[in-house]
Parts: C-alpha cells; sequence; structure tokens
C-alpha cells in the first residue's frame, strides 16, 4: 500500500512541480518525505472510512464518510461544507476550497458512497498480506479519497500547499444517481 501511495505522489509531483523528469526538485523530496510520515496514519484513516458502510442510499453512513474527509480537510485550512441532498433523494455532497496564492488551479473529484448497502455481507476490511487490504470501497473510491487527502497533507507539510487553489468535491450519489439529476449534480 505504502508504495502504490509514492507512486501516485510521484506522479503528481512530476505534474505539478518537476520542470524534466531527470532529478527530483526540493520541493519533491519535502513532498515525498511528508508522505512517508503520514502513510500510516492514511492507511488508519481507510480502514475507519472503509468499515463504515456507506451505501449510497445509507445516508447516515455517507454523511459520516464525509465527515471524517471534512475534519482532515479543515485542518489543512479548507473551507468545508456539506451540499445537502434532500432535493434529490440522497445524503448530498462534501465540498471543500482552499485559496491559493499563486496561479494553478486544481479540481479533484470523488465519491462517498459504495454499492455495498447496509444488508450486504461484504461490510468490513479484511487485510490480506502487508500491502493489500481487500473491503467495501478500498479501490472504488474510499482509497482514492484517502490518497486525496494524503496528497494534500504532503503538500501542506511540504509548504506548498498555500500557494495552490484547489476545489474538492465528493460526491454522495455517485454509484446511484439522485433524481432528477439536473438537482443531483448542481451544488446546494
Amino acid at each position: 500500500m505504502n508504495q502504490i501511495i509514492r507512486n501516485y505522489l510521484w506522479i503528481v509531483c512530476l505534474c505539478i512541480f518537476s520542470p524534466a523528469f531527470s532529478q527530483l526538485s526540493p520541493e519533491e523530496n519535502k513532498i515525498i518525505k511528508a508522505t512517508d510520515l503520514r502513510t500510516s496514519a492514511a492507511i488508519e484513516l481507510l480502514k475507519k472510512v472503509v468499515n463504515t458502510n456507506s451505501g449510497t442510499m445509507n445516508f447516515e453512513g455517507v454523511r459520516k464518510v464525509g465527515g471524517y474527509f471534512m475534519d482532515e480537510l479543515s485542518k489543512l485550512g479548507f473551507e468545508t461544507r456539506w451540499s445537502p441532498g434532500d432535493h434529490f433523494n440522497r445524503a448530498g455532497h462534501l465540498i471543500a476550497v482552499h485559496h491559493g496564492t499563486k496561479g494553478a488551479k486544481f479540481l479533484l473529484i470523488g465519491h462517498l458512497d459504495t454499492v455495498f448497502e447496509k444488508d450486504s455481507p461484504f461490510q468490513n476490511l479484511e487485510m490480506l498480506n502487508d500491502s493489500i487490504l481487500h473491503g467495501p470501497g478500498v479501490s472504488d473510491m474510499k482509497g482514492g479519497d484517502v490518497i486525496i487527502i494524503l496528497a494534500m497533507q504532503a503538500l501542506h507539510d511540504a509548504g506548498l500547499l498555500k500557494d495552490l487553489s484547489i476545489e474538492i468535491v465528493m460526491t454522495g450519489d455517485e454509484e446511484l444517481n439522485g433524481e432528477p439529476i439536473e438537482y443531483s449534480k448542481k451544488i446546494w
């Protein structure tokens, strides 16, 4: 798991900070060090969100998973809010915004819900070995959401987040869209 996270963040570093792929910049080294320091906590966060059922129609579970991510993003200086899903019969969406001081702007999108509703027999995380986790949402999408959080934490710890304008949207109805769809895709 640690190697997967490092590989993902390496790609992010190359895309954002490195003009050439030949050597690591000081910023990239800071990001990698910060990632290494936070990886254990990221795995614990992943375990917590995977063990929280957030099937699309489990509104309480979707909101709870969103709350975990809101807490982490708030600690980094993001303005976070919950866009309620009452108008389209779903839990809602997490919106987090960071206003940077320099040019680059990024939109990161994930989702909080899974296809595994409360009555699904597939509910809990299982560690298959030292680097493979198996559980509802591990790869779609809770693992990706945790990587977004870890990337933001690493950028913060490296002193680079302050420059970036980032909006993160994590929807609560990716697996089963709310109706009417025009309300489901609107931020309230």
